[in-house]
Order: structure tokens, then sequence, then C-alpha cells
């Protein structure tokens, strides 16, 4: 990448205390577009190290009071990342060697008659900082993508077993208990219920509630009043709230709901269909041990639930034939 390409972001601070030579190499920087920082002394750079957002330090290995040497060695020890290139009369073996040890970049001799070695040094430098930039976001990506691997493979397992757990239920009830338990206990919801509906969603009642106060429960086991749950029960969509409630949601939700019903933070809503036709929702709220719900929760609760009405429809077939009456293709 050119000089021209530079980011302003990219910033180089130019170290020497023998200000013609400085305006100089100053000059010459920035001709191609690079931001430099000019200090004459150790000192003056190490005070604005400590403000700016410096990516490359320039700097006479010879300063008043504390060398180039020294604020390479101070620089390194404070940034890692940072890199310093040296600018030298004297490219001894010694102050070579001395330099590669603390870390220096590059070394350059002078006189810097053109910028063609100056250059050559600093594209390399900021090139090789900016492509050991890149390397860190891609490692970050990676060690994000594999967390997000690891999670799902984790909610798979959950899910599996959860599914074996509802494959054993015979009874309706037992198996609307399980999904209401496996759905709470893999996503940390504190609060968890059933909601079943009739055929035209009008009739609303709690099957199954676990968290939920018992007089609620008893309540709602015999009618679902007006609010927040009744809202949610018939909009027959998935929905997920990461942690607080939006003010549209807060709208619809009764003071009885709000105190008993609903935990924060977060709410997840996955509904029970089978043969195309909503038969009730799952409803989990309360994240427990965590800061929010995330989008594996959601896809947890939406397969688990998916299962759950497969389950459903064989307890409903097993229990019709052991009232000896044979299931129709209509159900």
């Amino acid at each position: 990448m050119s000089g021209g390409q530079i980011s302003t972001v990219e910033k180089i601070l130019l170290v020497d205390d023998i200000e013609p030579r400085r305006l100089v190499v100053q000059q010459l920087l920035a001709d191609k577009g690079y931001y430099v920082i000019p200090a004459a002394t150790c000192e003056d750079a190490m005070q604005r190290l400590a403000t700016e957002g410096v990516s490359l330090i320039l700097t006479e290995t010879e300063l008043p009071a504390k060398s180039g040497l020294f604020l390479l060695k101070i620089a390194k020890e404070a940034n890692p990342e940072i890199e310093v290139i040296l600018l030298t009369h004297n490219a001894s073996s010694y102050n070579l060697m001395q330099a590669l040890r603390l870390g220096a970049y590059d070394f350059i001799v002078r006189p810097i008659d053109t910028g063609e070695v100056l250059y050559n040094a600093v594209d390399r430098a900021l090139s090789h900082i900016r492509l050991r930039g890149q390397n860190k976001l891609l490692l970050t990506e990676l060690e994000e993508h594999i967390r997000s691997l690891q999670s799902s493979l984790k909610m798979m397992k959950a899910l599996n077993d959860s599914i074996e757990r509802l494959a054993d239920k015979d009874e309706i009830e037992d198996l609307l208990t399980e999904l209401v338990s496996s759905a709470m206990r893999e996503t940390g919801a504190s609060r968890g219920c059933i909601i079943l509906c009739d055929r035209s969603a009008t009739i609303l009642r709690l099957k199954v509630g676990e968290g939920i106060n018992e007089e609620i429960c008893r309540k709602y086991a015999s009618g679902i009043p007006a609010g927040l749950v009744s809202e949610i029960a018939r909009r027959d969509k998935p929905l997920m709230i990461i942690a607080e409630y939006p003010p549209r949601i807060r709208a619809m939700e009764t003071d009885e709901e709000r105190n008993h019903f609903f935990a924060e933070p977060g709410l997840i809503v996955s509904p029970l269909r089978m043969r195309d036709r909503l038969v009730g929702t799952l409803i989990l709220s309360g994240a427990v041990d965590r800061p929010a719900f995330n989008e594996h929760d959601l896809h947890f609760a939406i397969q688990l639930a998916h299962h759950a009405t497969l389950a459903l429809e064989k307890a409903g077939i097993i229990h019709q034939y052991k009232r000896g009456k044979a299931p129709t293709l209509n159900g």
C-alpha cells in the first residue's frame, strides 16, 4: 500500500532533537500523506505516547538525556504492538544488536538524501502492523465462530436428549410438563408455561406452568384474561426479547402479569402447531445466571416445540386407541 493510502489513524511519532533535520523528515513523510507527530526529546515523546494512538515511532538513537534505545525499550514495554524504526549516523554492530534485542522493526542509516529508503521502511512497518491487526481480527472471528459451533453442538445434544425424554411420554399432561421443564432447563428461563387454545384461538387456558404463582396458574387454567399472554398466544409467531421488554410490549401487560407471570430479563415464545393449526404456545421468560437470551435459545425452543407437537400427535393417537376409537386422518 502506498503512502498516499495510509489512514490518518496510523500516526507516526517522529523524535529528533535537531529541528532542521526533524523538519526535513517530517516534510518527506507529510508529502506522502502520513500523519506525523513531532517530538524533540525522549521525555516529550513519552508524553505524546500517553495521549496519542501512535502506531509507529521514528526516533534518533542519540537524544539528549535519554536515548532512542531507551525510548524503544519503554515504548515496547508499554505497548508490544507498536513498531519502532531507529534513525542513526552510527550503525555499529553493538547498536544494531541492542536495537534488535529490544524489538526494533528496522534501522535507517543517515543521511536520508531522498525519501525512497524512508518510505520503504515506513510502508513495510505499517503494512506489518495492518497485517497483524487483520490476523488478530481473523483470529477473534475464528474463536467466535468456534464458540458458536460449540454452543450449537451443545444445543443439538440437549435437544436430542430432550426429544428422547418427550418420546418416552405417552400422557399428554406428562409430555407438556416435560416440554416446559426441558425448555426452561436448557434456556435458563426462570418461568415457563404452555398456553393451549381452541380451534378459533379465542378460548385460551394455561395447561402447564413452572415458576409462576400457583394462584395465577389456577386462575389462568380456567381462562386467560385479556393482556400480554393472550396477545402472545394469538400472535402465532416466534418471538424473542433479548433483555428488557420494549414499551409496546409493556403496554399490553397487565399489573398481574407484570408482578406474577412474566420475569425479566428476556422473553421467548414458540407456537405449538399441529397439522398447520395453532394448538398452543410455549412461553419462557427471565434469563437466569446470564445477561440475556440468545438466538440459540430461541432456536432450541422452536425445535423442541416442533418435536413436542409430533409427540403430542402420537400421544393423541395412543389415547384414542386406549378409548377404543380408531383415529382418522383428519384427527
